[in-house]
């Protein structure tokens, strides 16, 4: 069951912890100053709680986290009375309700009050990070697009692990895979979808070429303003043994991986007689859809030196180099049972 409300991250340093919380799609930005909360009822169960840390710090330690959380959940719940993801749209996400709290001692009888209501602005949750990129795509003649608001959001047990990335059910019922523009990964979507958009241009997605179809790319914001927050796939229906090459059950049937092995070269061979280099060759980057057969997806470039050495990474030979490591190391010891 989906909590409520959950913990985004945070970070404690000798004179102050920040926690970022989520609730429904209203984000909570909550700053704690040491100084500020000595000698209240709060202050010391709070620092006390920190001092169980190593030296001090909060470095990878949730719990002192959650007692922020909980202690300013009555606080918050009144400001988000909707709770849950479901039913809103990847808008309600790129502009999420964002409010700066400040826990405070107030002077007398150990108490603390909480301040920061009064000011909400709207940023992307998520670690959504949209940007204006129509300068780089002038030089395509169709670019298709579709509005954030347009965009349900898919909810599951794990809606609040940090993602919302995944299956979406556009306006019209039909099923996408949706992937945004995240902070830190901004390099990688950037090139992703500048091949994506040649990929389509060029019409490669075909028998030969097994890759997932730019369907759209999302925006948000007025027209002077607009932004890209992600982009929608075609969605690969994944075969019943397993999503990708990670997933164990998928080694067993052996007989299969050679034509697997041929469907990734030949849609290689097709990306680099088009000027394309797939960049990212992992065993999480094949699918295996319904019917058994392979897909190549990815293409931001962010090289997995298991499969490719660094030196070669986005490049012709290293595609190559991954495809013959995957297929022909790190496949068949997964089969014969040997640790990844």
């Amino acid at each position: 069951m989906t909590e409520p409300h959950s913990v985004q991250g945070g970070c404690a340093e000798q004179d102050k912890t920040w926690v970022m919380i989520m609730r429904g799609y209203t984000q909570f930005n909550v700053t704690v100053h040491h100084d500020k909360i000595t000698n209240t009822t709060f202050g010391t169960s709070y620092l006390a709680l920190l001092d169980k840390c190593e030296d001090g710090r909060l470095i990878d330690h949730m719990e002192p986290l959650h007692f922020i959380c909980e202690y300013c959940m009555p606080f918050i719940e009144k400001l988000a009375p909707v709770n849950s993801l479901r039913g809103c749209s990847l808008e309600e996400l790129v502009r999420s309700p964002t409010y700066e709290l400040e826990i405070l001692g107030t002077g007398s009888d150990g108490a603390v009050e909480i301040i920061g209501s009064e000011t909400c602005t709207f940023t992307p949750a998520f670690s959504i990070f949209p940007s204006r990129l129509h300068e780089q795509l002038a030089s395509y003649t169709s670019v298709p697009d579709i509005q954030t608001r347009d965009v349900a959001v898919h909810v599951d047990d794990r809606a609040h692990s940090g993602t919302v990335q995944g299956t979406v059910r556009l306006e019209a019922g039909k099923l996408k895979f949706l992937k945004l523009r995240m902070y830190v990964r901004e390099r990688e979507f950037d090139r992703e979808l500048r091949i994506l958009l040649n990929i389509r241009e060029r019409g490669l997605v075909s028998a030969e070429c097994r890759v997932s179809r730019l369907h759209a790319i999302v925006l948000s914001g007025s027209a002077e303003e607009e932004c890209i927050v992600g982009v929608l796939l075609d969605l690969i229906s994944p075969s019943s043994f397993g999503i990708d090459l990670l997933s164990p059950q998928i080694w067993s049937p052996t007989t299969l991986h050679p034509k697997w092995q041929q469907q990734v070269g030949d849609t290689v061979e097709v990306l680099h007689a088009n000027g394309i280099i797939w960049g990212d060759v992992n065993a999480g980057n094949v699918i295996i859809d319904e019917t058994l057969d392979a897909w190549v997806i990815d293409f931001g470039g962010n090289n997995n030196p298991v499969f490719v050495d660094n030196d070669k990474a986005e490049t012709i030979e290293g595609d190559w180099q991954g495809i013959g490591r995957l297929f022909g190391e790190w496949l068949p010891a997964r089969t014969k049972g040997e640790p990844q």
